[in-house]
Formats: C-alpha cells, sequence, structure tokens
C-alpha cells in the first residue's frame, strides 16, 4: 500500500490536542515534516507548534497534531564513485564506520553507488552488519571511473521506496560525494520524492577542518525535499550529523485546501516574526510543496 508524501486521507475522527484542533472523518491532510537546525547543522529540540507558521499557496494554515521525533529510517546511502572520488575512498568507509552508531535497531539501510549510472549493491536490509560489509567490501568492487550524476541516481534510487513494504518509517536518501551540488538546477523526481516521502541530504567530503551547512545545496531535489548539503569536517562526526537530521524533526499536519487533483501546491514553512527574533540561528526546512492526488 502507498502513502503519498504529504497527504494522508483520514478515516476517522483525527484529534490534536496540543492545538485543539480535529480532523473530522474523510478530511485529506497535508502532513508537514520540518527540520530546525543552527548554522552549524545541529538539530534544533524543544521548539513549539506556536513558533512556526505554514502557508499553503501564501494563505496561512492551522496545524494540528505536532510533535517532535526521532523516527526509525527507510535510508538509502548513495556513495558517489567518478574518478574523483578515487582518493576519498578511505575517508568514505572510515566516515560510515565512525557515524555507524547513530543507526539504531529497527532501521532498514539500501547502499547503492553512481558516477554516470547508478547500481545498487544491497537491498534494504536491517541487518547493519551486512550494510557495512557492503560499504566496506561492495562498494570498492565497482570501481571509480567516470563522471558524477547525483541527480540521476537519486530518482533511480527513490524508486526504490516504491517496491518496499511501507513500514511507516522516515523515509531519506543520503548521498555521499565530493562535489558540491552548487550551481545545478535540476527538478527531476522532485514530485516522486514527495510522493514518497523522501528527504535527499548530501554530505560533501570536503577538505576544511569544520563541518558546516550550506544555505542551499543548488539541488532541487535536495532543497525541495527539506534536506541539506552539510561539507564535512570529520567525516565521521559529519555522518552522524546527516544522519541524526535526517531522523530527528518535526511533525504536524493541516487539512488540504480544495484543489485540483494533480496541481502543484506551493507551501512554505518558517518560524514566526516573534520566535524568528527569539531564535536568529535557527534555520528552518521543510519540503515545498505536493501534487494534489
Amino acid at each position: 500500500m502507498k502513502y503519498p508524501a504529504l497527504l494522508a486521507v483520514v478515516t476517522a475522527a483525527f484529534a490534536a490536542p496540543q492545538a485543539n484542533v480535529v480532523f473530522k472523518s474523510g478530511v485529506s491532510l497535508v502532513r508537514i515534516d520540518v527540520e530546525a537546525v543552527d548554522v552549524n547543522g545541529h538539530v534544533v529540540p524543544g521548539l513549539k507548534q506556536d513558533d512556526f507558521r505554514i502557508l499553503d499557496e501564501g494563505v496561512a494554515q492551522i496545524p494540528g497534531n505536532f510533535s517532535f521525533d526521532e523516527e526509525p529510517l527507510d535510508l538509502i546511502l548513495l556513495f558517489d564513485r567518478s574518478g574523483s572520488m578515487k582518493g576519498k575512498l578511505l575517508s568514505v568507509v572510515r566516515a560510515t564506520e565512525l557515524g555507524f552508531h547513530e543507526l539504531h535497531k529497527g532501521d532498514r539501510v539500501s547502499v547503492w553507488t553512481f558516477n554516470d549510472e547508478s547500481m545498487a549493491a544491497l537491498p534494504f536490509t536491517e541487518d547493519l552488519q551486512a550494510v557495512n560489509e557492503a560499504i566496506v567490501l561492495r562498494v570498492p568492487e565497482f570501481g571509480f571511473r567516470g563522471g558524477s550524476k547525483p541527480e540521476m541516481a537519486a530518482v533511480e534510487a527513490v524508486r526504490e521506496f516504491q517496491s518496499a513494504s511501507n513500514t511507516r518509517r522516515k523515509r531519506a536518501i543520503v548521498i555521499v560525494t565530493n562535489k558540491s551540488g552548487r550551481g545545478a538546477s535540476e527538478t527531476a523526481g522532485v514530485h516522486e520524492m514527495w510522493e514518497e516521502n523522501a528527504v535527499v541530504s548530501e554530505l560533501v567530503l570536503g577538505d576544511g577542518a569544520q563541518t558546516k551547512l550550506l544555505e542551499s545545496s543548488g539541488h532541487a531535489f535536495i532543497d525541495r525535499t527539506g534536506g541539506a548539503s552539510i561539507v564535512a569536517g570529520n567525516p565521521g562526526e559529519a555522518f552522524r550529523d546527516v544522519v541524526h537530521y535526517v531522523r530527528s524533526g518535526y511533525t504536524m499536519y493541516y487539512a488540504m485546501p480544495d484543489a485540483a487533483t494533480g496541481s502543484e501546491r506551493r507551501v512554505q514553512v518558517e518560524l514566526t516574526p516573534e520566535a524568528a527574533k527569539r531564535l536568529p540561528n535557527v534555520r528552518i526546512r521543510a519540503r515545498s510543496g505536493y501534487v494534489v492526488p
């Protein structure tokens, strides 16, 4: 059974006690997953529902069922195997091994590689030892050559969610590369990613000493799904930050406005002016829209 990215059709009364909002039977809901991070990309907990404002096509919405959760993951790891990554192989493997304790029992992980084409190295599994072995042993076997097409790889990888059983885990794709996406503008697959509830982020293996969060990745499929582009200082710590980012977040729902089936709706999530003044270093990331089912 398929669950659209931002939409849930309620078949029974749905209550949101924190906001005293009740969504009646048969109401279509828009689900919004929101990440609040500081300038270093660290997740900021402790925000309240009143700290957020949601606009759907510019019109303020009344959210309900607000929560902050660290959810189990369906995680696809996409390793860049283009020619320029050959010298980065050891740091990639070490980054993943050092950051592995951020993955928890119950998470499911799939491992892919890509250059000018993408290939699956391991289908979804809860066996984290098998995941580690796939990264250490299988990824290098594919070799390092050619160019780098992360947008194509992300689109192909997101389709694995379509064939995977839906476990109501949070769905995420993490691209491990040495190239920032700045300057690119691909929009391929954004609607598919929205529908599959997939957040796409990237870990860029940089040369600096400090991990930093880019304001924009430059890739539409990252920015428009609410993902992040994190440039690694210490690769292991940065890998943990990325996994923690995609696992943790605020979730809220609102009643979907009347709209034509198949139309794209623009969504904007931001701090209220009062919250923004109180929290000047907090950045909000969320999906930028949905397609009406």
